[in-house]
């Protein structure tokens, strides 16, 4: 016989009812997320509760009746008119907090310093009203003279600040050396005239000429002689060459022949200067063979002079 009071009747794990299917429990949304401030707001109440921050003011029941007639009356004036006459400026709560703390530093500065600094000059009341007949003319004058008659100097705005810090500069610098360091000689304007009539009617002193003695050597003729040598070697060595690629001649005779031509055309006395300047004695004994000037009409200068031995002779010298 089965009991009908069982509570096991269909609970089975895998037979619940439908009631149980679904927690019976929720959590309100955002729970967690909002826990945190609002446990801080009930421990500030509890901490408010346990303190007493509001106070009857002295004589507040005496005065309430009288409080609350004047709200009354204001706010029956309320309904009379409109508009109470009064216009909030323009950035008033934005420039509110500077204002505030622009008028205690001023009455802050005022307790510090007892006088504005400023005293009455001498005889002001006295020459009081001629200054002011006088700045009345002065506005007369300016209706009557439009301009000023100054204008405004080219590019003034450009150089105002470089001007202002040169000037900052040499008042500085001025404070730094007190005197410029130069000093007038003693009695140098009374013989300052003197000075300048005896300087003009000085008589010319006569001046030697002077010779130089001997021929004057030019540094830049050694090179450009060997300069030339070395060029006309060059230029008869390739047109040798040439020369013999197309006639089959012999090379030596050709340059030979080439470099006593070129050698002929080089001035005699540019020869002779390069020599002079470089050579030593002994050279110009042994070169002096080379100049005969009888064989020059015939043969030309430096004729008999091999290419060997002008190729050595640079070598040497230079």
């Amino acid at each position: 016989m089965k009991e009908n009071g069982t509570y096991h009747d269909g609970l089975e794990p895998t037979n619940l009812p439908a009631s149980l299917r679904e927690n019976p429990f929720g959590l309100p949304e955002n729970y967690f997320s909002d826990l945190e401030s609002k446990i801080i707001t009930q421990v500030k109440l509890i901490e408010c509760k346990e303190e007493s921050i509001f106070e009857v003011p002295e004589g507040y029941f005496d005065s309430l009746s009288e409080a609350i007639m004047c709200k009354v009356a204001e706010d029956n004036l309320k309904n009379q008119i409109a508009t109470d006459g009064f216009e909030t400026p323009e950035n008033y709560a934005s420039e509110l907090s500077s204002t505030i703390l622009n008028r205690i530093l001023e009455d802050k500065l005022k307790e510090t310093i007892a006088s504005d600094g400023f005293t009455m000059p001498s005889a002001y009341n006295q020459t009081l009203e001629d200054s002011i007949f006088a700045r009345l003319a002065e506005q007369e004058l300016k209706k009557t003279v439009p301009t000023d008659g100054f204008s405004v100097p080219v590019g003034y705005e450009e150089t105002i600040e470089t001007t202002i810090f040169a000037r900052i500069a040499e008042e500085k610098l001025k404070e730094t050396v007190v005197t410029e360091g130069f000093v007038v000689p003693p009695h140098y304007f009374e013989t300052l005239s003197n000075s300048i009539i005896n300087a003009v009617q000085e008589p010319e002193k006569d001046h030697t000429p002077i010779h130089q003695i001997g021929r004057p050597k030019i540094w830049y003729a050694r090179y450009a002689v060997a300069a030339s040598f070395a060029a006309m070697l060059s230029i008869g060595g390739y047109w040798g060459y040439q020369y013999q690629q197309q006639n089959a001649a012999p090379v030596e005779t050709v340059a030979e022949e080439q470099l006593s031509q070129h050698l002929s055309e080089i001035p005699k006395q540019e020869i002779i200067n390069y020599l002079a300047a470089s050579a030593s004695g002994d050279d110009m004994i042994y070169m002096s063979q080379y100049t005969d000037e009888a064989n020059l009409p015939t043969k030309g200068f430096g004729s008999n002079v091999s290419k060997q031995e002008i190729e050595d002779y640079l070598n040497y010298t230079l």
